[in-house]
């Protein structure tokens, strides 16, 4: 574990130099030590900052440790483009590494309170972080995690969004940044014969979506069918590793925070795939 931490921290304190971000000269932790302590949080504690600082000071993961309170202000100043940097340098080498060029997409609910408390959340307030989720077969109040990873499930596209926007409107707005000749497998909420044909003839990446009903003006083959549900699979498999890391229900005072544990967890295991 010592080693992972190691890891953790060296790729955050690279990343941050990269983009120029300079710490002030009286800090106590480094921002890339806060980082990688939230990252050891949701790797190790499922996002409890409070078991998580016992722990790092039990073994004796940083030199100096700040109080909870003073390492969740720290937290919360961390500016976005670092968290999206280091995951889009650990996403690169993924990318450098996936020789297949076969990559899946799905996304997965992350709720922020429990059903009967909807009415009365604190944060997400607004109808749009109000969704359903089919797999469960229930409504929820929080986001939406959408992610793309490589056949290997390491993920290379992140977008976290309200609960209630579908998966097709968020992939027509992801970057998608793979190279050309990519096959991108989804389930059959992505089918989309528009979308197919753009990122086809703009980038040369083709969207292999399940399709809902057998009479599809696209039709294919009982053999490819059963290929792109085969493949996809895997986007799964990143999931349930995901959500592990997550506690059953995740405590934060602010939308601001709750994402940080999300980020954090999703992080995490990026972290366990390099390693």
């Amino acid at each position: 574990m010592e080693n992972q931490a190691i890891t953790i921290y060296v790729v955050c304190d690279e990343v941050l130099q990269i983009i120029g971000y300079h710490d002030d000269p009286q800090a106590v932790m480094s921002t890339a030590e806060v980082i990688t302590f939230s990252i050891l949080a949701g790797k190790l504690c499922g996002g409890n900052h409070k078991r998580a600082r016992w722990l790092c000071r039990k073994v004796n993961y940083f030199p100096k440790i700040l109080s909870e309170s003073r390492l969740n202000r720290r937290l919360h100043k961390v500016p976005v483009l670092a968290w999206i940097a280091i995951f889009r340098f650990l996403a690169l080498i993924f990318k450098e590494s996936n020789s297949s060029c076969e990559y899946a997409v799905d996304s997965f609910p992350v709720a922020s309170c429990a059903k009967a408390r909807i009415d009365r959340r604190k944060f997400f307030k607004g109808t749009e972080f109000v969704g359903y989720a089919p797999s469960k077969k229930r409504h929820f109040c929080g986001v939406k995690v959408h992610m793309v990873v490589t056949i290997a499930g390491k993920p290379v596209e992140l977008s976290i969004r309200p609960a209630s926007q579908n998966d097709l409107g968020t992939l027509w707005t992801m970057e998608l940044d793979l190279p050309k000749g990519a096959k991108l497998y989804a389930d059959g909420a992505y089918n989309s014969y528009d979308l197919e044909d753009i990122l086809e003839e703009d980038s040369q990446i083709y969207l292999l979506a399940r399709r809902k009903h057998p009479n599809s003006r696209r039709k294919r083959c009982v053999e490819a069918e059963r290929l792109i549900a085969s493949r996809r699979q895997i986007v799964e498999t990143a999931f349930s590793c995901i959500t592990r890391m997550l506690p059953r229900s995740i405590c934060a005072r602010t939308g601001h925070g709750f994402l940080i544990r999300v980020v954090s967890a999703i992080l995490a295991y990026s972290m366990d795939c390099l390693v």
